[in-house]
């Protein structure tokens, strides 16, 4: 993954890094208490060291009956990741600092906090993001359980009829462009420039 996203930022950005959003549902428990879902946006960018930065910005809590915590801008950055064959992964612990968020006419918490322990794990995709976040709110003797999006990525089991190099498949570049339609799975990157494809669901690459 790791590869495939500093791929994405030479070909697109020269020397500048990559960045991507992701917007899924967000859910929010404390002490033992969700909050109702709401559609947020999770920013991933990719680092010198080829690691992820992750912000989640302008963190906002639903205390219910229109009464809202508003912390501020959560950021982890230098998230190393474990490469696999359908998605990557990562497991992260950090103490941060959590800035005010943009609106200055609300009352931010965030940087009353000072010190804040927090855990991430989660998954990461070229179109899906899926994260848990336990941040520990020390001055408040309260942890706060975060769940970003829904861990179903595909297994990495396939099947033989998967294999079949007779199968027909799409070829897709892994801007999402598509660049062959129902084509022989053994045929799926002739006449196409070196680069890296999503072929079946699967990333290949063409040298």
């Amino acid at each position: 993954m790791k590869k495939i996203l500093l791929s994405i930022c030479m070909a697109a950005c020269g020397l500048t890094a990559m960045a991507k959003d992701y917007t899924d549902k967000l859910i929010v428990t404390i002490n033992d208490v969700s909050t109702p879902e709401q559609e947020t946006t999770i920013g991933v960018e990719i680092n010198e060291d080829n690691n992820l930065d992750i912000s989640l910005l302008n963190f906002t809590l639903d205390a219910g009956g229109g009464n809202f915590m508003y912390v501020g801008h959560i950021y982890v950055n230098d998230v190393e990741l474990t490469e696999g064959a359908d998605y990557d992964s990562f497991s992260v612990s950090q103490t941060i600092r959590i800035p005010e968020g943009d609106n200055d006419s609300l009352q931010w918490i965030g940087p009353l906090l000072q010190d804040v322990p927090i855990e991430m794990t989660g998954k990461i995709s070229d179109n899906k993001f899926y994260c848990t976040i336990n941040i520990e709110m020390v001055m408040l003797g309260q942890t706060i359980h975060v769940v970003f999006g829904t861990d179903d990525f595909p297994s990495a089991v396939l099947s033989a009829k998967a294999d079949d190099p007779d199968k027909l498949v799409d070829v897709y570049t892994i801007l999402g462009t598509k660049a062959k339609s129902q084509v022989r799975k053994s045929q799926a990157l002739e006449g196409l420039p070196r680069g890296i494809y999503i072929v079946d669901g699967k990333k290949v690459t063409k040298k």
